[in-house]
């Protein structure tokens, strides 16, 4: 029977992750490795590194090209680099999927380009798949009872995604009956591939914090790379075992129990998941981007679609600290109810099917709670309250002198610097609209302030952009502050039972600022000019420190 890697995290039902400091740790070598073990290593990964580098050099080569030329961009250029990054692997490929989840940023061209790596990579043979399935259901393998569908060409893969391929079959119950499922598959040598990438990863992540020139270093301390590469690691690494995937279907459909236009497979009785095959429910549906192109200019339609996605997306983030954190197009379909839903704003006789359960982000208490006010915050255009509640996150986890005194260096300009996003003019509601802008300015002002960026907020950041880019290809102009309000406050008022009177002092002051935003919003809208900073929040903002001690 083949065994689970090392490197795979603890199960989903485990406890969650404490902070910072009680995390794995992200260095190269497990704990008492042999000399012979680091060098094996080190030479997979250099050899790795190379490989990387050798894919990298065309792209690099002809990219002064690409820019001067859009036909060359668009006939040579793209295909090439799409080529070369379903050859890099299973990180280059998710890197590559979010990416063309999102035009706005990456252009039209390139996201045609690369949605087909969403489902649509190259798969692995036959031979393998067997080798597994037998591995993991032998006993029904043999008997029949386990059957995969056979094509024209052979047997018929559905989607082959950059961990695992899947394939439609069918199952034989007990009363003779059969009934269609959908078997997951994992790629062969995947999880070497994803180990070798995190190390380089690692490895360049504190090599640029020790980098002494042009303030390089400082800057990648302050927004703490090698913080995020172990989130991204976090994140990734469940993948690599099909069990936890398993887990995360169970989570996810007792979450929704109640929501009938949501839907996720469901597992199979009889058919426990193994580390490298799963035998889900097979889930009928049409994939987002082909219903958006069957539905274009049913405005409406396409509109309560938003609204849908975004009251989930909202749901995940704001009550059940539990996201999925990998839904790009190609991860949802849409079907068809006809039960009736009983939220009243939700009309739509369609259903969101949701796949590929193996990224969740889940985190600890205090870190989801600030998280969740961080997000908040930006969503109801509150940048100040969202630059305090960073500041404060940063102290909180740099362990500040017991005198109070903050880390942050001018706490008053940095939160002028953020608050300034929530005041810039935008199009929509959408949290991430300048995503890209937003980001590397918050970034930017993080490492010029000394605030430690935390990783999780930059791993829910990602989840939420992947999200909203579906939501805004639904409906560009959807507001996300009128889904996300009724979710907001039910969260607060959850964690005022669970924290009693400290709680709902919290919660009186953010229901101040927030009529206050409210205000400060309708002004400009009324006025066309903007307000300045709030006068009573200066005093907010002058004690940072004893913001970290109430976080």
């Amino acid at each position: 029977n083949l065994k689970p890697p090392s490197l795979l995290p603890t199960p989903a039902t485990a406890p969650k992750r404490k902070n910072d400091s009680s995390v794995r740790s992200s260095s190269l070598f497990p704990p008492n490795s042999s000399t012979r073990f680091k060098l094996q290593r080190i030479l997979r990964t250099v050899r790795r590194l190379i490989h990387l580098t050798v894919l990298s050099v065309p792209i690099a080569m002809l990219s002064p090209i690409a820019k001067r030329s859009s036909k060359f961009k668009n006939q040579t250029f793209l295909p090439l680099c799409l080529r070369q990054a379903e050859r890099g692997g299973a990180v280059v490929i998710k890197l590559c999927q979010w990416a063309s989840s999102r035009p706005d940023i990456f252009g039209v061209e390139f996201c045609d380009l690369f949605k087909s790596l969403q489902d649509g990579t190259t798969p692995h043979g036959w031979d393998h798949t067997e080798r597994l399935i037998k591995s993991a259901y032998a006993k029904q393998y043999k008997e029949g009872k386990l059957k995969i569908q056979v094509g024209e060409g052979g047997n018929e893969v559905l989607g082959s995604g950059c961990m695992a391929q899947v394939y439609k079959g069918t199952i034989v119950e007990d009363d003779g009956s059969e009934k269609a499922v959908a078997v997951k598959v994992m790629h062969p040598n995947v999880r070497d591939g994803i180990e070798h990438d995190l190390n380089i990863f690692r490895f360049l992540a504190h090599s640029l914090e020790r980098v002494p020139y042009f303030g390089i270093g400082e800057k990648v301390k302050w927004n703490n790379l090698c913080g995020t590469v172990d989130e991204f690691a976090r994140m990734l690494e469940p993948q690599l075992n099909l069990c936890n995937e398993a887990r995360h279907i169970q989570t996810f459909n007792d979450n929704f129990e109640s929501s009938p236009n949501v839907m996720f497979p469901t597992l199979i009785p009889g058919y426990d998941a193994h580390p490298d095959v799963l035998v889900e429910n097979f889930c009928e549906g049409v994939p987002l981007q082909q219903f958006c192109k069957d539905h274009k200019g049913e405005d409406t339609l396409l509109a309560e679609m938003c609204d849908l996605m975004a009251h989930v997306m909202c749901t995940m983030i704001f009550e059940h600290n539990f996201v999925h954190g990998d839904l790009h197009p190609g991860n949802i379909f849409v079907a068809t109810t006809d039960e009736e839903t009983s939220d009243s704003s939700l009309k739509t006789k369609y259903k969101l099917v949701l796949l590929d359960c193996g990224i969740v982000n889940e985190y600890n208490e205090d870190d989801h709670d600030v998280i969740i006010k961080i997000i908040a915050a930006f969503i109801r255009m509150d940048g100040r309250r969202a630059a305090e509640l960073m500041a404060a996150d940063s102290d909180r986890r740099l362990l500040s002198s017991s005198d109070g005194t903050s880390s942050v260096k001018n706490a008053e300009e940095y939160i002028s610097q953020i608050e300034m996003l929530s005041k810039t003019p935008r199009k929509s509601d959408f949290f991430f609209e300048k995503v890209t802008t937003y980001i590397n300015y918050i970034f930017n002002a993080a490492s010029e302030h000394h605030v430690k960026m935390n990783p999780s907020f930059v791993s829910m950041a990602l989840a939420v952009k992947v999200q909203e880019g579906v939501a805004l290809m639904l409906n560009p102009q959807g507001d996300i502050i009128k889904i996300a309000n009724p979710i907001i406050m039910k969260a607060e008022a959850d964690r005022i039972k669970e924290g009693g009177v400290g709680k709902l002092k919290l919660l009186v002051e953010d229901l101040w600022r927030d009529w206050r935003v409210k205000v400060e919003r309708e002004q400009r809208a009324a006025f066309g000019k903007n307000a300045g900073a709030y006068d009573s929040d200066n005093a907010y903002a002058a004690d940072i420190g004893l913001k970290a001690q109430r976080a």
